[in-house]
């Protein structure tokens, strides 16, 4: 029998476009929901391209049992209204993107729904790039701690520079770790052959 091998990626939020294209490549996905949870990473952050360059996103948290809190349990902090200020952002620097208006509701929806658990709105945002561009990627999630066999991305940056494609705002160098939504919202329903295109061959 052929076994598939297992994969082990955290959660993220509108990850960017190398974890997803990591996520193309895995064969066996399983997101890790009894690691500890690790500050300023992809899991609660993600980066938008605005006028003036990078934009960090950053979901504020609760860890319930600080530092060993399981990213099961991390909770969405809701003290500040992080989610108009997320998606301000996201609306001025695409507003004038070819799709904005293709994805613009959705997006905001999942913003304003006020999840309880950061693994919520994670689950949210992969599942809707996933639905939106038709892509390859099927998501199993561990409650506990990943100790088995399988190639272990919770580590990983996923900060590859990624090749281009036409943006809105035309930075000359290229950034590394954008999130997927500026992808989808320069290339629309193209953001599939973009990523399936940059796969790495094994």
């Amino acid at each position: 029998t052929n076994l598939l091998m297992k994969h082990i990626f955290p959660g993220a939020y509108f990850g960017n476009i190398a974890y997803f294209i990591g996520l193309i490549n895995a064969e066996e996905i399983i997101i890790d929901l009894g690691e500890h949870f690790v500050k300023q990473t992809i899991r609660t952050r993600c980066t938008i391209l605005g006028a003036n360059g990078p934009l960090n996103l950053s979901i504020p948290v609760i860890r319930p049992n600080g530092s060993k809190t399981q990213m099961k349990d991390v909770l969405i902090e809701y003290k500040e209204n992080w989610m108009k200020n997320h998606w301000k952002a996201i609306e001025s620097a695409y507003a004038s993107s070819p799709y904005f208006e293709a994805y613009d509701r959705e997006i905001k929806e999942i913003l304003d729904k006020r999840y309880k658990y950061l693994r919520d709105i994670q689950e949210a945002s992969s599942d809707f790039i996933i639905d939106q561009l038709e892509l390859p990627i099927s998501l199993a999630h561990s409650e506990t701690y990943w100790e088995g066999d399988a190639i272990d991305h919770r580590n990983d940056k996923f900060d590859e520079p990624t090749k281009s494609y036409i943006q809105v705002f035309d930075h000359e160098q290229s950034f590394s770790g954008i999130s997927i939504i500026d992808l989808l919202m320069n290339e629309g329903p193209m953001a599939r052959n973009y990523l399936m295109n940059h796969t790495k061959i094994s």
